[in-house]
This record gives C-alpha cells, sequence and structure tokens, in this order.
C-alpha cells in the first residue's frame, strides 16, 4: 500500500473542546435526555486518572441522568486475543438494541492506551450484514483499543414475533419472514414506517450518540476521533450517514456497500425473471452457467497482460454465450441477458448484471430461483404481501415498471443513493471505498454507478480529495486479500486513521493474487496501474473512459 505525505506540516488531533461540542450537538439532535452526559468534565489530559464511573457504575450514571428504556454495564474478562473490556449493552429508544464496547478506563485499572486508561482516543461504529437484526461483533475495536458500537438497527426476531398491544397481533411477520426482510411488514399488509426508518437511518445516528456519549462519561473526556466502519449493509449504512450526518464524523470505511437501496435490490431480481420465463421450471443448470463464466474468463483474462485466471475489468468483457459449446439457444439467451442487467423498452439501462465471471449462483440459487435477501425485498418491501408470486406476475417485459415502482416507493424514505457530500467536505472528513468486481451479491454496478455520480457532481479529482476507491479484481463479497502481516481490514482501517489523521491519502494497495506469488497493484479509481503485477506504480487519469463513464449510469440516475 503506499501513500502520498502531505506538502504542509500534519495536521493537529482536534481538540477535546471541540469533541465535546461535537458530542452535545449529536445528542440534542436525537434527544434532550442524554445531553447532560455530554457536557461532563473534560478530566485529566493524556494518560491522566478518569474522572467517570468505573464500569460497573457507568449504567446506574446513566440512569440517574436519562431516560434510556435499560441499560446495563460489566467488565468482560480477557479472552484469547482479546483484552478485558467494559460492555454496555441498552435500548434508548423504541426496539432500537444498542452496544458499546469501551478499553477499560483508569478507574477498572486500564493503562497502555495513547488517550487516557487503554483507550487510543477514537470510535469505531460499526455496522450489520443483511437486514441486521441482532448485535454484530465488535472484537476489531475491542482488540484495537478503540470504543466500539453497534445496533440491531431497531428490530430483532423476538421483537417480530411480539403482541403489538394495539392489535392484538404480533408486530411483524414470524420470526422476521424470509432472510429477516418481513420486519418491515405487520400481520395486516401494512409497512412498519417506523422500523423502516430505524433500519435505515435513525439507528445508526443513536448508535453513534451514544457510543460518544457514554465514552465521554466514562472516561472523563470526550473522544478525539469518530469513525463509521461497515460492508454491505454496513457499507450502505456508512454512505447513508455521510450523506445525513458527514460533519459528526472523521472518516469513514465503506466496503462493497449496499447503496441505491431501492434500485440494487430490485435490479437484482432480474436473474431469476429471465431465467423462469425463458427455460421455466427446470431453470438454467448451475453447470452450464459456470461453463459460460469460465469461458468468458479465458476469452477476458489476457486482456490485461497477464493470464492469472482474473478478469482484470469485467466491465471492457464482452464475451457471448453464443460461442460456449453445449448450450441451447435460449440457455445462452438467458445468459447474455443476466450478464447485461435489466434494461427498459427503449433499451435504456436500468441496472448493471452480474459481471462475467462471477457466479450466478448467489442470485440464482439452484439455477431456477431468486435470492431470498431479494425474493423477501420483493415480497415484504415492494408488494407487501409474504406469499406474493413473483413467477407468475413479473415478466421481462414488465420488469421496468417494478423496477421504477421499487425506485418510487423508497426514493424518500430507502434510498442512500444522494450524492451531496457537502457536510463531509466542510468537515474535512475522509472516505475510503472498496468493492470487489467478481461481488455475486452485491453487483459491482451499484458502485460504479454512485462513484460515477460522485464524479459527475463533484469531478474527478475534487472527489478524490475526499473519496478514495478501489475495485478489486476477482474478489467477491467480502475483504480483499492484502500483502502484508495483518488482515485486510486492519490494513484499510489504519490507512483511513492515517488519511485522516495525518493527511497520508492512499494511492494504491498490493492485491495478492489467485495463485502464489502473484499480484496487483490495484490503484484508487480512475487510476491505473503503469505495469502489471505488484508494486507497480499509478498512472493519474483525470477522468473515466467515456464508455467506462456511459456504462455506469441509468435512465433513472439523479444527483
Amino acid at each position: 500500500m503506499t501513500t502520498r505525505e502531505p506538502l504542509s506540516s500534519q495536521r493537529p488531533a482536534r481538540s477535546s473542546a471541540r469533541r465535546l461540542r461535537l458530542a452535545a450537538g449529536l445528542v440534542s439532535a436525537v434527544t434532550v435526555t442524554v445531553s447532560a452526559l455530554a457536557v461532563q468534565p473534560a478530566g485529566a489530559e493524556n494518560g491522566g486518572r478518569a474522572s467517570g464511573p468505573a464500569c460497573a457504575d457507568l449504567a446506574q450514571t446513566v440512569l440517574a441522568r436519562s431516560h434510556v428504556k435499560s441499560i446495563s454495564s460489566e467488565v468482560v474478562p480477557a479472552s484469547g486475543t482479546l483484552p478485558a473490556y467494559c460492555q454496555v449493552d441498552l435500548v434508548p429508544t423504541r426496539a432500537v438494541n444498542v452496544r458499546v464496547t469501551l478499553p477499560l478506563s483508569a478507574a477498572d485499572a486500564g493503562g497502555g492506551g495513547s488517550y487516557t486508561g487503554a483507550w487510543n482516543g477514537r470510535v469505531l461504529n460499526m455496522g450489520g450484514g443483511g437486514y441486521a437484526g441482532d448485535l454484530g461483533d465488535l472484537s476489531v475495536a475491542v482488540q484495537r483499543g478503540e470504543v466500539g458500537s453497534v445496533t440491531d438497527t431497531g428490530h430483532s426476531s423476538a421483537w417480530c414475533d411480539a403482541t403489538d398491544p394495539r392489535t392484538g397481533e404480533a408486530n411483524a411477520q414470524p420470526g422476521c419472514g424470509e432472510a429477516g426482510g418481513g420486519f418491515v411488514l405487520s400481520p395486516a399488509g401494512k409497512l412498519n414506517t417506523g422500523q423502516i426508518d430505524d433500519f435505515i437511518d435513525r439507528s445508526l445516528h443513536e448508535q453513534t450518540v451514544w457510543a460518544l456519549s457514554l465514552a465521554k462519561t466514562y472516561y472523563g473526556r470526550a473522544a478525539r476521533r469518530n469513525y463509521w466502519v461497515g460492508g454491505s449493509t454496513g457499507g450502505r449504512q456508512g454512505w447513508q450517514m455521510a450523506q445525513k450526518y458527514g460533519d459528526e464524523y472523521d472518516g469513514f470505511l465503506i466496503g462493497y456497500p449496499a447503496v441505491n437501496w431501492n434500485r440494487f435490490i430490485i435490479g437484482e431480481a432480474w436473474p431469476a425473471v429471465v431465467v423462469n420465463e425463458l427455460l421455466g421450471p427446470a431453470g438454467l443448470s448451475p453447470a452450464k452457467s459456470a461453463a459460460a463464466n469460465a469461458a468468458a474468463v479465458a476469452a477476458c483474462d489476457p486482456e490485461d497482460g497477464v493470464t492469472d485466471g482474473v478478469v482484470a475489468d469485467p466491465r471492457r468483457c464482452t464475451f457471448d454465450a453464443r460461442e460456449v459449446k453445449g448450450l441451447t439457444p435460449a440457455e445462452a439467451e438467458a445468459i447474455d441477458l443476466i450478464w447485461d442487467g435489466p434494461r427498459d423498452a427503449d433499451g435504456n439501462r436500468l441496472w448493471g448484471g452480474i459481471t462475467r465471471g462471477t457466479t450466478f449462483s448467489v442470485l440464482l440459487p439452484g439455477g431456477n430461483t431468486m435470492s431470498p435477501l431479494i425474493e423477501t425485498y420483493v415480497r415484504n418491501w415492494l408488494e407487501q404481501d409474504p406469499d406474493y408470486d413473483w413467477r407468475k406476475n413479473v415478466t421481462m417485459e414488465n420488469f421496468p415498471r417494478f423496477f421504477e415502482a421499487s425506485y418510487r416507493k423508497f426514493e424518500k424514505t430507502a434510498a442512500t443513493d444522494s450524492t451531496d457530500l457537502s457536510k463531509v467536505r466542510k468537515n474535512n472528513g475522509k472516505i475510503l471505498y472498496y468493492a470487489g468486481t467478481g461481488d455475486p451479491l452485491i453487483v459491482p454496478f451499484t458502485s460504479y454507478n454512485y462513484q460515477q455520480r460522485l464524479f459527475d457532481r463533484y469531478g474527478v479529482q475534487g472527489t478524490r480529495s475526499f473519496v478514495r476507491t478501489f475495485y478489486f479484481p476477482g474478489v467477491g463479497h467480502t475483504e480483499p486479500i492484502l500483502a502484508g502481516s495483518t488482515d485486510a481490514r486492519a490494513q484499510l482501517l489504519d490507512t483511513l486513521e492515517a488519511w485522516t489523521e495525518r493527511g497520508s491519502a492512499p494511492e494504491s494497495f498490493d492485491q495478492k493474487g489467485p495463485a502464489p506469488g502473484t499480484g496487483r497493484t490495484v490503484c484508487a479509481y480512475p487510476d491505473t496501474a503503469a505495469a502489471t503485477g505488484a508494486d507497480a506504480s499509478c498512472e493519474t487519469r483525470t477522468s473515466v473512459p467515456a464508455d467506462l463513464a456511459a456504462q455506469s449510469r441509468t435512465v433513472l440516475d439523479r444527483r
């Protein structure tokens, strides 16, 4: 990984007073009852004794000054590679569960941190996955000596099954429905709009508010840096916070995000619709789709000068499935349509397809059905009918109507597609953004589209001054494998913190290849490596090639 050092002196860390004002502002934006917690005395200087309560007394301190629905705090003993830490579980409002983990303060014999106690002064607000509904793992924050936070986004299986006293029925679909996506739908078929607000936005801000407030109360001093970290749904959550509350964070680590929420999900119903119509119940044999993808890789792999089983940029691959032996004309047509993605009646792009060389098994399990993650959206969110039969109702011809219905229905409540990042820019915040070009769950087009709209708004150089994006060839719905002694998540976090706190903007990462001894340099988009292999320098581009920019836009785009 290479970075560019700033020409000016390093930017000093924000003062405790600045962070105190931020914490107070955050709290007042959500609930007045927390404001008292955010204005405690600042306490000792770096390395001094904490002025806050011990972990065992932290919950009682909060209860004495706020109106949370419930709260508990306890020291979790060290285990394995994890040091001991203070864990707080609370329900601040509605059905929103929040967990905050805090490195031990001086009051709990914590030490070794660079800020106070065992703490380095940073807060990591961690995102969730899928339709959330539980409290995710915070071990990354614990191991790094950073305060961590997470939320279930306001629902769980227990909440979905609990009785709503107003109706005498369950709150939502049993167990939250298929793939957990039925939490938005009441038994009577009515959307739980409050739960949508919690899932998309409100719970995430509560999570952040409480992480900052609890840190200040426990340590007696405000956090010096506040970050969002997440992939998939957590990546969408990061973009939502950047778009709406960008001035409350110092930086964002956003991976393979479910951004463009109201378009990407319905767009990914396309493979199942195509196969259902063209091939019927038997569907498309997984062996045949795998053969087509293998043929595409064989044809397009050498285009970057290295034959390593990876297509460097699938957007440049135009391999036609009709060239694959053993496919019927209908099967070849279905595969080509899936690779291309849905279009409207005039041939205008609605969304992108699965990239050539990427398995169909996630969005088209068994070769003849729809991913449960997508199907539950169609049924519970869009049609508000958990038994809706898309096979009988959705066709290739009327698909544009369903696509636009999804877009319009959640355009103002659940889109997460605004390119207005003025609050991030004003706060001098930084966003490190990454995705894999072989993602089988959230097709890379989702990121290419949002990225291109950022470029359209701010220009390439204007965008790169605060957003750096990396597309890792061949990587699926996960972090890449990078050269170095630590895992990718740790390297990406270290890079974000270096950029935010020391001005070292990332230029490239060294990605390991599929075979031992192979790899490549991945440059900040749209820069390209000057040579093949690892450790190559990056050639600066001031614009995206016109054909790729055009491919990344859709007929329904807005800024």
